[in-house]
């Protein structure tokens, strides 16, 4: 399974840096518990990990439907539309690749991007929108090396891995 990953994780990169060269911005719907929302608001100005392939789409309404539908069906939930903004310049120091996937999906109209596992983004702001008290937008900034909080925690994961107990 891990050469796998690993295989699939130089693809995306190497699909990443033939494609992409101007800033854009993914979305990603999402619905949320209040307890785990009121971890979500503790983070803004901090960093927000996805510990999966993230799914994403380059048009926001393929986000805001997915997160109507997860608000309809649970009328506790709290609906989060993530704004990814994506530079590749930067990106592409990163160790996060992605790949648009629409011409490998049945719903190519979506613009689906694909993001690696342990995708690491800087939360900006978090705000609630005008029409539905129930709906927030969260603005996400892609992380790389360079980043003093992120390379801080790392350093902190490499010494608990290599130290003892």
């Amino acid at each position: 399974m891990g050469f796998f990953i690993r295989n699939l994780y130089k693809q995306l990169h190497k699909e990443q840096s033939s494609k992409y060269t101007e800033n854009f911005n993914a979305y990603r719907g999402q619905g949320f518990g209040k307890t785990e929302f009121r971890h979500l608001l503790d983070a803004e100005g901090g960093l927000l990990a996805f510990n999966n392939f993230l799914s994403t789409s380059k048009e926001k309404y393929v986000a805001t439907d997915f997160v109507d539908g997860k608000m309809a069906k649970n009328p506790d939930a709290v609906g989060v539309i993530f704004i990814m903004t994506i530079n590749p310049t930067q990106s592409s120091t990163s160790t996060t690749p992605f790949v648009m996937v629409d011409e490998h999906s049945d719903f190519s109209s979506e613009h689906e991007i694909l993001f690696a596992m342990h995708t690491i983004f800087r939360v900006g702001k978090i705000k609630q929108t005008a029409n539905n008290s129930r709906l927030w937008e969260v603005q996400l900034t892609i992380t790389d090396d360079s980043d003093p909080q992120l390379a801080a925690l790392t350093d902190c994961f490499k010494e608990e891995i290599g130290g003892e107990g």
